[in-house]
């Protein structure tokens, strides 16, 4: 694909708009420990710490899981941000050590900086290619904010097929709905801040002082999967 036709497929890429609300990247609980090895005996039970609804949990609903069954999580997130980023390897430590668990992301589109990043995220998912969330989480750290350049040496190296990518990018229903869906769901939820947890589509997580080790999250985890 020459330079001019990636440029014009990625202007209307940043062209393309959607409903907006007001939305933050904000920082979740911060667990230290986020070894999948850690001493069994240092984790926190459900039974030390008493979880409270509307303390270190609230009620969400209408989460769409997308065919996920239970236990499982769903992840709102936006690739640019800072707190989400951090949190990668503590969600990679909770699914180490909770490989029951499913995982379902969803990716942020509130504002028109974020649509774009969504429209990266959901083509690659439909592409199958979801598993290149990692390498493009590393390249937004690197990067803070991605360049058409950026882009497309990203797609090149990961050899993904460009004109089918901007195809699905441009046109594909798909992508907008899920795009409508997160923000839908986020803003009936009042779900104000990115990274953002919920378990089994009915729990969000909220930050606390008491989630303050990756056993405290996951005894938070393991309370809300089984309620």
């Amino acid at each position: 694909m020459s330079t001019k036709i990636y440029l014009t497929h990625y202007a209307k890429l940043l062209a393309v708009a959607s409903v907006s609300l007001l939305l933050a990247c904000s920082e979740p609980a911060k667990p230290e420990n986020t070894s999948a090895g850690a001493d069994k005996s240092q984790q926190i039970s459900p039974d030390t710490v008493r979880f409270q609804q509307d303390v270190h949990y609230k009620l969400v609903e209408n989460i769409d899981a997308e065919n996920a069954k239970p236990p499982f999580l769903v992840e709102y997130f936006w690739f640019g941000c800072q707190h989400c980023q951090q949190f990668e390897p503590v969600l990679e430590a909770i699914m180490l050590r909770r490989p029951e668990l499913s995982l379902v992301r969803k990716h942020a589109a509130a504002v028109p900086q974020w649509q774009t990043d969504a429209r990266i995220f959901y083509s690659l998912q439909q592409m199958g290619l979801e598993h290149l969330t990692a390498p493009l989480f590393k390249l937004y750290e690197e990067k803070r904010q991605l360049t058409p350049l950026d882009l497309q040496q990203f797609l090149t190296t990961h050899q993904v097929d460009q004109k089918a990518f901007f195809d699905i990018a441009e046109n594909s229903e798909q992508v907008v709905e899920k795009m409508r869906r997160s923000a839908r769901e986020m803003q009936d939820n009042t779900i104000r801040g990115v990274p953002a947890l919920v378990v089994n589509g009915r729990y969000l997580i909220t930050p606390n002082e008491d989630i303050n080790s990756l056993d405290a999250y996951l005894a938070l985890i393991d309370y809300l999967r089984t309620k």
